[in-house]
């Protein structure tokens, strides 16, 4: 319709970089285009499927599932925190299933916030923490983060940007797009400005199992005195591979679990109840994508790091920070002195290279691109050679 006005919440969000990124690279591999984007993946383990299309085959799969999350997944998340994360919940009322991690933050948000308020993010951060405050109402403040602080972030660059509107500060760790992690000094760091400006924390914790060279994850909420004031987002996505499913959980103290359990009564209704019946089969057993226990798929991430990121470094130009955990690589491209957006299109066009531009992930990622190392070493290596003869010819 010409003429149509929209939203003002929408005025200054665009479509998700790293989904259309995967619009074209379908298209393009359908016309039998080769792509390099190092993102092959194992597949979801036989038994989680196995556990789905039995509760799809049963009575109750056709009825509407507890908003809430089906009991059997409940249970599942509550076992898996107590045993991983070192949080002892009540999954009658401090664990809400949502779609995937996207919905628990959104949902908290529209819990907590309003027009006026202020919520602080990292930068560059996850793409999706910006258009998710806009939406509701609040207002980003970006807090940068720095390579030579590797990308952690500092308290000095944190209590800086609080004032009196300051009312969330949202997390990534492991972090998306650089692969930081924050271990616990970090974390009593944040814990201890938190509390003293009365900030709620909202934790993405998407990545939590995907950590290297010995490193253990901490759980924000876990600290004392932080689980009254820490929403903890995880997802059963990325370790399983079952990003179609669509199932994440939200944990949070029972007074705000039940505003967010509200809200999804209003949005969604309930997540796809065969899909939680699969994804509470994944949490009971260690077989994680590719069907092959945790600690070997943890090697081969490794391996894989560490081929991307060695390789990255001895591009001409190219610096990279090393991963800690995630699956991502943060390289800084600074020295051809192109924007990011610009260098991200030639790589893809004339290299057939795909990674996302650091720009989307904030003003401080410009320079950067993101890319991922979840493929096998030789296709990380063949994606890498493609690089070099295109960065070659750009010098």
């Amino acid at each position: 319709m010409a003429g149509q006005k929209f939203a003002e919440r929408i005025a200054k969000i665009a479509f998700s970089s790293s989904l259309a990124s995967i619009r074209r690279i379908r298209e393009l591999r359908a016309e039998g285009v080769r792509i390099h984007d190092f993102g092959t993946k194992a597949d979801t383990p036989a038994h989680i499927k196995k556990a789905a299309v039995a509760y799809l085959k049963s009575p109750q799969a056709s009825f509407y599932a507890d908003s809430r999350g089906i009991p059997e997944l409940r249970a599942a998340i509550a076992h898996k925190l107590a045993r991983e994360n070192a949080l002892a919940v009540d999954p009658e009322t401090d664990i809400t299933v949502t779609v995937g991690g996207k919905q628990a933050i959104l949902s908290a948000l529209f819990a907590l916030v309003d027009r006026g308020d202020e919520v602080l993010l990292e930068d560059p951060g996850w793409l999706s923490f910006e258009p998710m405050v806009r939406l509701s109402g609040a207002t980003p403040v970006p807090i940068p983060i720095h390579e030579k602080d590797g990308f952690k972030l500092t308290e000095a660059a944190l209590t800086k940007r609080i004032t009196a509107k300051s009312r969330i500060l949202i997390l990534c760790n492991p972090h998306n797009p650089t692969g930081r992690v924050l271990d616990r000094a970090d974390l009593e760091m944040i814990a201890r400005v938190a509390r003293k400006h009365d900030l709620i924390v909202l934790m993405d914790e998407a990545y939590e199992r995907f950590m290297y060279d010995g490193r253990t994850h901490v759980s924000l909420a876990a600290l004392p005195g932080m689980y009254a004031r820490t929403i903890t987002v995880q997802t059963a996505s990325k370790i399983y591979n079952m990003f179609g499913w669509r199932v994440g959980w939200i944990v949070a103290p029972a007074a705000l679990s039940e505003k967010i359990q509200m809200i999804s009564s209003h949005t969604i209704t309930c997540v796809t109840s065969f899909a939680q019946a699969g994804t509470a089969a994944a949490l009971m057993r260690d077989r994680v994508q590719g069907d092959i226990p945790l600690a070997k798929m943890l090697d081969n991430y490794q391996r894989q790091r560490d081929a991307l990121v060695d390789g990255l470094n001895d591009l001409p130009g190219v610096s990279c920070h090393r991963a800690e955990g995630a699956y991502f690589a943060f390289p800084s491209f600074k020295g051809y002195r192109m924007k990011s957006a610009a260098l991200r299109a030639a790589m893809f066009e004339q290299a057939r290279v795909s990674g996302i531009a650091g720009s989307v992930f904030g003003r401080n990622g410009e320079g950067h691109m993101r890319f991922v190392f979840n493929a096998s070493v030789p296709e990380i290596e063949a994606g890498l050679s493609q690089m070099r003869r295109f960065l070659r010819k750009l010098r």
